[in-house]
């Protein structure tokens, strides 16, 4: 379980989003530690919570995006939607059929989060940087 753990390198550097990103990663976690007969209802309630949280998720990056006039927002946009309708599936699997959620699901999910976070947030991130800083320097009179 060491593989789902947050890690420093993923922070982005904006609170909000940092926040949500651990609150995923725990959320993964606590849903690969697997049901039991006695916790069924806890394994359910996560993955309806993990579902949230995307949701959550997503639609803050978004606004961000959509503010500041991100051009990659409707690629980054349809890369959350892809996911979001991926562990849909898997959650329907999971409370349609009440079987446990594979290892491999689990997996697919986490890899695609952190690789999500490393290259397109990150993109995100350079560009609102660069834009607060252009924006900073005009408003101090800067060329």
């Amino acid at each position: 379980m060491k593989d789902l753990e947050w890690k420093d390198e993923y922070a982005l550097g904006i609170p909000a989003i940092d926040l949500q990103h651990k609150r995923i990663f725990d959320c993964i976690i606590s849903i690969m530690a697997g049901p039991s007969d006695d916790d069924r209802l806890r394994a359910e309630i996560e993955i309806l919570k993990l579902l949230g949280l995307l949701q959550e998720h997503f639609s803050l990056e978004e606004n961000m995006m959509r503010t500041l006039n991100y051009a990659e927002l409707e690629s980054h946009i349809e890369e959350h939607r892809r996911f979001h309708a991926d562990v849909h599936h898997l959650a329907e699997i999971f409370l349609r059929h009440k079987t446990g959620v594979s290892d491999e699901a689990i997996k697919t999910v986490q890899k695609w989060l952190r690789e999500h976070i490393m290259i397109s947030d990150k993109r995100y991130v350079d560009f609102f940087s660069s834009a607060a800083l252009k924006g900073a320097g005009k408003s101090y009179g800067a060329a």
